[in-house]
This record gives structure tokens, C-alpha cells and sequence, in this order.
């Protein structure tokens, strides 16, 4: 829900939000407690098989503090304030992606500094993508082994500095790179190509546009980009188009004002495509399923009020509301959220199938003002719990059994060693 700059990710990203959003309506003073570990750190050995590439289910909705994500067998890697963590999928104990003796793990010296914004794992390595004065901070491809260690420079995947009105985040599928350059230009190049050689997709005409966030996705044989622009009208829309091989064969196929739905606020907005549907969900609206092949629309789910300001993710099998609210402050589709006690879980055919309860994350932490969803996959949904304020760097991460709706905080989280501390005028906001 939140934009991503390639080159600002983690404190930089923080900064960025902080002034577009925040102004001077509020100031939180924030202190890390303590660092993770001093000694070297093993890193479990992930297996590659049957996770390579574009992951549907781990392409995350970019929360501030954990907003990249990737699946292997027995586990995730996890990207939190710019550094790579391997998180078991049993113990749930999470590793900095560092064997290097008497690191902190705080900074750039670090094995698993990578500062990207996304990671993928393919062919036995994982990917991520970072820019710097080495690379004329041009965003720019990067592998490294499982353990932290060979980080390798791939190849530029970008022709030139991208246009601030602009954020994206690139995609490895199929052994190519799609990516993104400046003036919402579409790119892909075979992985490991040499950028000047990559196919042009699309140019957007971006004179009615002021601002534009892309995602890529792929589902099946087909690869799509949505965008989700702001127009100089001052509506929000999504467009989605599914990308040829060459510009020519690049095709708009869908537009949220196709379903009656414009944002006149800063928009928040969820979607997933699977099987040749995409699935839409719009904050202070419904679900809805559009047949990408026939082009009809239909309202999968009539949500109740109390869901239509909530936040949604989703995986192939499930639909998951949450029902946070938005700060009153910004509108009804503000991005800055507090609340979220209850996920409701709907299936494809538009039932709900369950309700977790997150009442005992409040209970345990009476400083938590809002719990977000990151993403869920066939057992659990995972749940970052923001303390203080929306975007703390004081963070707690669960994971919610959807079985059982236990609620298991996994404490080897990062952010919860981080400590939030708001100023006499700004008492933290109590919820639940």
C-alpha cells in the first residue's frame, strides 16, 4: 500500500514517507534498544525446489518494515530496514543472512545488507536490486548465495535515473527481468543481458499523470503490469495491461473505473490474478472478479461495512479482510491505518470459511496501534503489528494459524528489540 522508490528502501523510504505524508502533524522519536547478535550466524541450508522466480503468494503489499519477500523449501527470506533474514518455516526463527564473525548486522558491512526493493530466488541463487554511486545509482541486479555470501553484480536494469513521480518494483520470471526506467517506460531483458539490448513493452503517456505506482505480475504464460496512477483531476484509478514481447504486443485489458470505482483520496487498493482472473478489492468498496479472457465483471464478495474501509492480501486459495480502518486525518483510502482485530477469510466462490481473531496481540502488547497484513500462504497469515504509531520501527511479527487462529509471535523478529518512544504532545494511540 505504501510506494516504493528502487533507490529508497529502508531509513531512506522511511524519511520519504515520513516528510510526504506526515508534514509537521507529527514527530516520533524512535531508539533501537539493542542490535542482534555479535557472532557469526548459520544460516539453515534452503532447498530450491518448487520455488523459482515470480512468487504470487509472497508479492507483498510493500509495509514500510517488511516489504520484500521470498519463499523457499523450509522456509522465507525476508527483507526488514534493508538487511535479508531467513526465516525457518517450523521454528519461526528468523537469521540475518550473515556468517561474517562479530557483525551487528546493522549497516552496509553486513552480508545480508542488500537495501532492495525485492528478492526472488531463482536457480539456486537469490536476487535483489540496489543502486549506489558505485553504479551511478542506477538500479542494478545483484545474486548471492543462500548463505550471504558471493554477492555478484548481475546487470544494470536501468538505461537511466528514474523519474520521482514513478515507483516500481522489477520481477525475475522465466529467466527474465522486467523492470522499469524513467517516464513509465516498460522494459525486459533476458537475465544477465546487457540493459541496452532489452525490449521496449510500454511508454506510458503520462501527460494527464502525476504520479504512477507499477507492479508486474505473472500468472501462467501471461505477464501484466497494473498502474496504479494519480491523475492531474486528482482521481486514483488502476489500469492493468497485459505486456507482448514487443511494445506492439502490450494491451490495456481492464480499468477499475470499469467497475465504478475512482479514488478521490490517496488510494488503497489490492489485487491478485490467478488461473485468468484477477481478483480486485478497492477500500470502501467490494470484491470483485473479472474474467480476463471474456472481460466480464462480476462482485465476488458484498462486504459489510465494517470491511469496506479494511485492507486485503491475498493467495490461491483464500481471500483474507482485514478490518483496519484508515486515519481519519488522510481520508477514507488512507494508506496510514490503525486497528485490525479480525480476518475474515473468504474462498473463490465468494463464502467466508473463518474469522481469526487478533484481540491477543493487543492484549500482549496494549501499545500496539495497528496490525497489518503482509501475506499468508496454505497454513498461516502473517501479520506485522506496528507499536506506538503506524510505521514504528517498533514492530512485532506474527504468524496466524488458520486452523486454529493461534496467534504465535515469532521473537526473533527484528523490530521487536526496537523501542518507540512518542513525545509528551503525541501520546501513543491506544487500540483494542
Amino acid at each position: 500500500a505504501y510506494e516504493i522508490m528502487p533507490s529508497l528502501v529502508g531509513s531512506e523510504m522511511c524519511i520519504r514517507d515520513s516528510i510526504k505524508h506526515f508534514g509537521g502533524r507529527m514527530l516520533a522519536l524512535v531508539c533501537i534498544a539493542s542490535l542482534m547478535g555479535c557472532s557469526a550466524h548459520t544460516v539453515s541450508q534452503p532447498s530450491s525446489t518448487g520455488h523459482s522466480g515470480f512468487q504470487k503468494e509472497t508479492s507483498i503489499s510493500n509495509e514500510m518494515r517488511l516489504n520484500a519477500a521470498c519463499q523457499v523449501d523450509g522456509g522465507y527470506y525476508l527483507q526488514s530496514d534493508g538487511l535479508v533474514y531467513f526465516m525457518d518455516a517450523t521454528s519461526g526463527r528468523m537469521t540475518p543472512v550473515c556468517g561474517k564473525p562479530e557483525c551487528h548486522h546493522s549497516d552496509d558491512t553486513c552480508n545480508a545488507w542488500v537495501n532492495s526493493p525485492f528478492l526472488s530466488w531463482y536457480d539456486g541463487k537469490l536476487y535483489y536490486a540496489t543502486s549506489s554511486l558505485d553504479t551511478d545509482n542506477l538500479l542494478t541486479l545483484y545474486s548471492m548465495n543462500q548463505d550471504g555470501t558471493q554477492h555478484e553484480k548481475v546487470q544494470t536494469i536501468q538505461l537511466q535515473g528514474a523519474d520521482w513521480s514513478t515507483s516500481y518494483q522489477p520481477m525475475l520470471v522465466g529467466g527474465w527481468i522486467y523492470f522499469m526506467d524513467s517516464n513509465s517506460m516498460l522494459y525486459r531483458a533476458k537475465l544477465g543481458a546487457d540493459v541496452s539490448q532489452a525490449d521496449l513493452l510500454f511508454q506510458e503517456n503520462s501527460s494527464d499523470i502525476l504520479e504512477s505506482t507499477w507492479k508486474f505480475w505473472a500468472d501462467g504464460d501471461n505477464v501484466y503490469a497494473m498502474n496504479h496512477v494519480l491523475t492531474s483531476n486528482g482521481e486514483y484509478e488502476d489500469i492493468l495491461y497485459r505486456l507482448g514481447e514487443k511494445e506492439t504486443g502490450t494491451k490495456e485489458i481492464w480499468r477499475s473505473s470499469d467497475i465504478g470505482i475512482l479514488g478521490v483520496d490517496e488510494s488503497v487498493s489490492s489485487w491478485y490474478i490467478t488461473g485468468g482472473h484477477l481478483y480486485y478489492y478497492f477500500s470502501g468498496s467490494d470484491v470483485w472478479d473479472m474474467d480476463l479472457q471474456t472481460n466480464v465483471s462480476a462482485k465476488l464478495v458484498d462486504l459489510p461495512d465494517t470491511l469496506q474501509s479494511g485492507t486485503a492480501i491475498f493467495n490461491d486459495t483464500n481471500i483474507f479482510i482485514l478490518d483496519d480502518q484508515p486515519d481519519p486525518t488522510f481520508g477514507p483510502q488512507s494508506p496510514f491505518r490503525y486497528g485490525g482485530k479480525t480476518i475474515r477469510v473468504y474462498t473463490y466462490q465468494g463464502e467466508l470459511s473463518k474469522e481469526l481473531d487478533l484481540q491477543p496481540i493487543y492484549q500482549q502488547y496494549p501499545d500496539v496501534v495497528h496490525c497489518a497484513l503482509v501475506f499468508a500462504d496454505t497454513e498461516h497469515a502473517y501479520v506485522l503489528a506496528y507499536c506506538g504509531m503506524d510505521i514504528s520501527i517498533a514492530t512485532r511479527f506474527y504468524r496466524v494459524s488458520l486452523e486454529s487462529g493461534d496467534c504465535t509471535e515469532l521473537d526473533t523478529w527484528p523490530g521487536a528489540t526496537n523501542v518507540y518512544e512518542s513525545t509528551p504532545s503525541e501520546p501513543p494511540m491506544q487500540i483494542g
